[in-house]
């Protein structure tokens, strides 16, 4: 298994197992499209793999297929959601022994969407866990992790690929290379939402985002509201913001004499030439604002509508 721009974690992760440190419950934090997923893989290789991690025995290509008994992704498991009554069922199988290994690895995606319920319910498991059980946590904002799981897993910061480790990654699964270093590019290093790119699911959402920065650059702030308001769907338009947000960082650096790195830079040197630093970093401001509150369900309409309010037309 190949984990680009991860080698230095994944020699920390080898020494610790290799040492028998490793702890028996791992938190991964990172920014989506990072690598998490794969990486949690890698640990439960190091863990039930008896040549350690090598990639190439049935242990290790099951684990990579997502085939192997022992390997749960919980979260996958549930249908995608932590719903309770799967959860509960997942739990209450962690006490059988393991299918093929010496251990269980139970990985739980986005910890840091699992209810107050979900939580309690592992404390225990956590807490006082059988010989033959090990847990991976992953999660975007480690502050939204209730400190009851904090306090019982060891953290590691997953790094973020950087352009290069990117195209590499898009080189080597056949992406032609000019369209491998554009999408890199594009989208600063993250392969994860290169990969959603190319498997069409972020294609419309830059598409938006572009449409809403090249209005946003000639202060038509009605064409900008127009677009984002038609965004479909409340992931979708927090994921155009995160885009919007890229736009107006490349915005500030190029006011400092620094390079544009993201998808639209025409649009960005635009806004550089035409608005202040402040009103930037107002804008900039408005976009982290409505993001930080996406877990309160705030309508997003609304959202849009006073993100663009303090744009002259």
């Amino acid at each position: 298994m190949r984990l680009y721009g991860k080698e230095p974690l994944c020699e920390i992760l080898e020494k610790t197992c290799l040492q028998k440190r490793l702890s028996h419950a791992v938190l991964l934090s990172g920014k989506s499209g990072v690598g998490k997923k794969l990486l949690a893989k890698y640990i439960a290789e190091l863990i039930l793999c008896e040549n350690n991690a090598c990639g190439e025995c049935p242990c290790c290509k099951n684990i990579e297929s997502d085939t192997h008994p022992d390997v749960v992704f919980v979260k996958q498991a549930c249908g995608g959601k932590y719903y309770m009554d799967p959860f509960r069922e997942i739990l209450k199988n962690a006490v059988v022994l393991p299918n093929n290994g010496s251990c269980k690895v139970y990985v739980f995606e986005d910890c840091d969407t699992m209810l107050p319920v979900h939580c309690n319910a592992l404390l225990k498991l956590i807490e006082e866990p059988a010989a033959h059980l090990r847990f991976v946590f992953t999660c975007v904002n480690t502050a939204l992790v209730p400190e009851t799981i904090m306090s019982r897993v060891t953290k590691y910061e997953v790094p973020d690929p950087t352009v290069g480790d990117c195209e590499r990654y898009l080189t080597d699964i056949g992406t032609e290379s000019s369209k491998a270093k554009e999408l890199s590019e594009t989208f600063s290093g993250n392969i994860g939402e290169c990969v959603n790119y190319l498997n069409g699911g972020e294609a419309k959402i830059v598409e938006s985002a572009r449409k809403i920065a090249s209005a946003l650059s000639s202060r038509d702030a009605y064409s900008a509201l127009a677009e984002l308001s038609a965004v479909s769907g409340r992931s979708d338009f927090y994921r155009v913001l995160d885009h919007l947000a890229n736009v107006f960082r490349d915005a500030i650096a190029i006011k400092y004499g620094q390079t544009a790195e993201y998808f639209d830079k025409a649009s960005a040197e635009k806004i550089a030439e035409n608005f202040s630093d402040m009103e930037i970093t107002r804008m900039s401001d408005a976009v982290f604002e409505i993001s930080s509150n996406e877990i309160y369900n705030i309508n997003a309409a609304l959202s849009a509508a006073y993100f663009i309010s303090g744009i002259g037309s």
